[in-house]
């Protein structure tokens, strides 16, 4: 029977006797170990992963176990090898002194993710407030049909866009800017939309979790009625699994 991986974490660190919670479904995690590393795996008997809502749940679940005894590598969704020899030998063996490398880093750090999104009619108001041609423009368009007006509308659309663009910009730096000192990286991901002036992932020790979040309370609080703040977390480090964050260079990609 194959094995599908969870991730990775030091030998010893996960309980060779952990059995699923009773709220938790799936088949039971063990670790296949590698000298000082070990991989959590359970049995997959299908012949096909389908990407679910609850099979990314029960993913989720393993890791966020997994860090309630060491740090932890996770390996993305969908990671499944034949069997113990596949996983010591190809997926362990080879990258051994990076793994403990990377698990070492890792110690005591937890990733917290921020997503941070304008309001959408505040946002409007206040680009049009800011430039009186586009505030112009905006109130000759109102009064047209939508036939008569159709190419304007679509002309202040893109003004408004760019204007919008560059202000997500400038408040995702402030924004990231105003955090570096209470963490150790920063990885930001692609903003979802035009709207939406930071979608980060942030490398946090736990010591600091508490000086992390009040920060993020106090930008919240500043740009209340403004902006629209959602902090999650703790999590694995999913964004710095892979990242040599810690020797220096950009703090982020």
């Amino acid at each position: 029977m194959a094995l599908y991986v969870y991730g990775v974490m030091r030998a010893g660190d996960w309980p060779h006797d952990s059995k699923n919670d009773d709220d938790e479904q799936g088949p039971p995690v063990r670790a296949v170990d590698h000298g000082m590393i070990c991989a959590l795996v359970s049995e997959f008997d299908g012949d096909t992963l389908r990407v679910r809502r609850e099979t990314l749940l029960a993913h989720s679940n393993v890791l966020r176990r997994a860090m309630g005894n060491g740090p932890v590598l996770p390996l993305r969704f969908g990671v499944v090898l034949p069997d113990e020899s596949a996983v010591e030998h190809e997926l362990l063996e080879p990258q051994a002194p990076r793994f403990a490398a990377r698990l070492d880093a890792l110690d005591g750090k937890v990733e917290m993710q921020l997503k941070v999104s304008y309001l959408e009619s505040p946002l409007l108001r206040s680009v049009l407030n800011s430039d009186p041609e586009l505030a112009k423009m905006a109130q000759h368009v109102r009064f047209l049909s939508d036939a008569a007006g159709h190419f304007e509308r679509i002309r202040l659309g893109e003004l408004v866009a760019v204007e919008v663009e560059r202000r997500a910009e400038l408040a995702g730096r402030d924004l990231t800017a105003a955090l570096e000192p209470f963490v150790d990286a920063v990885s930001i991901a692609e903003r979802h939309h035009e709207h939406m002036a930071l979608n980060a992932g942030f490398l946090v020790d736990e010591a600091r979790l508490e000086e992390f979040d009040a920060a993020v309370e106090r930008l919240s609080m500043e740009r209340a009625g403004e902006m629209q703040f959602r902090l999650i977390g703790p999590l694995p480090p999913h964004s710095f699994a892979e990242r040599e964050w810690e020797k220096g260079g950009a703090p982020w990609a």
